[in-house]
């Protein structure tokens, strides 16, 4: 095989290995033998899975909010993503986590995120009909989208209507009515904060929800032509027997790893087996990767990586001795402090904290990633490292490490010309090749 046959081949192979991971993977790129053997690697699951850090349940409201305490999780997190042998797993759990997308700004405490991640992440490879009942029913999701508010006396139609636009069915596919029998159907739940008024006669363990009948709207509903004494998972049910969930499901996530949009004919395709199969997600999962579209070279490059992707391949193409936490939450100012930065820090200079989606929508993507602050800040990123990282002496080995096999004369060139093997890290980091996936 010739060079270039080589680049493309091992380019291939890395593409599918950034599609279906966190990160470039660069140590399987160059063990892998051809982008086939490349997919069954990155869907296999029969790694044992990882046993994530407790977080110590707080005594009450107060003593919750302390932000800080998802600094750790955080970094245990992205741990998962650079080293995880399970590489399908980060990959869904990021997507779901985005999907059911929930702030710490608003719910204020760190230890029902941490809770939520949890659930995510039991779930993430499973099913997506239980999924999606569990996480209308999680105590971080009832808060963030006011669902503890939703009474029979008192409606609140918040998580009624993102349920439907983003969850599952998407917009065009309700109407008005629609949302108020949904939001109908959700009343009744509330979460057990202890110290809270709320919370006093509730029953079920501190920092979990229940159901509290007098709350609950019992007359019938009618929601998507379907009427009855609808309650939370009847209505679930009545939006997953919908072809519109699946159809949207399917398509966002063939977007996630395809990278284009699925043409009306696949969407269709694979969104009524994916309903019909039972919403079992790594079925759908593979449909996708079987995909013609999946590995076509138009597929390559049709991505942008966002922050977090940017910082997993950088730690997983040269691994720092140690990595900081630092601080966590949204940017509050136009630059970080002096000195070391840890994980936090990096990723709230360029406003992509895990845990602090920026709304309902979730995190930015595309084109919105490849502004003038995404890009200033990308060298940010180095600040992970607390001293001079070993960058490799080659400008072909420091492009290998990062899984890059085809670069353009361009970028070679630049990155040559700098002596200095930082500047050069750094080179790589803000290249045009590195800015998507």
């Amino acid at each position: 095989m010739t060079r270039s046959a080589t680049a493309r081949q091992r380019a291939a192979v890395a593409h599918v290995f950034r599609r279906l991971s966190m990160g470039p993977q660069p140590d399987l790129v160059l063990a892998t033998a051809d982008p086939h053997a490349a997919i069954a690697r990155a869907l296999d699951l029969g790694a044992p899975a990882a046993v994530p850090p407790p977080m110590t349940a707080p005594p009450n409201y107060d003593s919750a909010r302390v932000v800080s305490a998802i600094a750790e999780p955080i970094a245990w997190w992205i741990g998962q993503m650079r080293t995880s042998p399970r590489l399908i797993e980060e990959r869904l759990i990021w997507f779901w986590h985005d999907h059911f997308a929930t702030g710490l700004q608003k719910v204020q405490i760190p230890y029902l995120m941490w809770q939520q991640h949890l659930l995510i992440r039991q779930h993430a490879t499973g099913n997506f009909a239980t999924l999606l009942k569990a996480i209308s029913r999680d105590p971080a999701m009832l808060v963030y989208l006011d669902g503890v508010t939703n009474t029979a006396r008192e409606r609140n139609e918040n998580f009624g209507r993102e349920a439907m636009e983003l969850f599952t069915l998407g917009r065009g596919n309700y109407t008005e009515q629609d949302v108020v029998a949904a939001a109908r159907s959700f009343t009744g739940w509330v979460v057990n904060v202890p110290g809270r008024p709320a919370s006093r006669g509730l029953t079920n363990a501190p920092w979990t929800s229940t159901f509290v009948p007098a709350r609950f709207d019992a007359a019938p509903k009618t929601l998507l032509g379907a009427t009855a004494n609808l309650d939370l998972d009847g209505a679930l049910d009545v939006l997953l027997a919908q072809d519109a969930t699946g159809i949207r499901i399917a398509t966002k996530l063939y977007t996630e790893l395809v990278g284009t949009p699925p043409p009306d004919k696949t969407a269709r395709r694979l969104g009524r087996g994916f309903r019909d199969g039972g919403y079992e997600i790594m079925p759908l999962v593979a449909a996708i990767t079987a995909e013609p579209a999946f590995l076509a070279a138009d597929a390559i490059g049709a991505k942008v990586r966002s922050p977090v992707e940017k910082l997993v391949g950088l730690t997983q193409a040269i691994p720092p001795a140690s990595v900081a936490v630092g601080k966590v939450g949204p940017r509050a100012g136009s630059g970080s402090a002096a000195g070391r930065l840890g994980l936090g820090d990096v990723l709230r200079t360029l406003d992509y904290v895990p845990f602090f989606a920026p709304n309902v929508a979730g995190f930015p993507k595309g084109t919105a990633l490849l502004g003038p602050h995404q890009f200033v800040h990308a060298f940010d990123l180095l600040a992970v490292y607390p001293s001079a990282p070993a960058v490799p002496a080659t400008v072909d080995g420091l492009f290998t490490r990062f899984a890059l096999h085809e670069v353009g004369d361009r970028t070679r060139a630049v990155v040559k010309r700098e002596p200095d093997p930082t500047r050069r890290l750094a080179l790589v980091v803000s290249a045009p090749e590195y800015a998507v996936t």
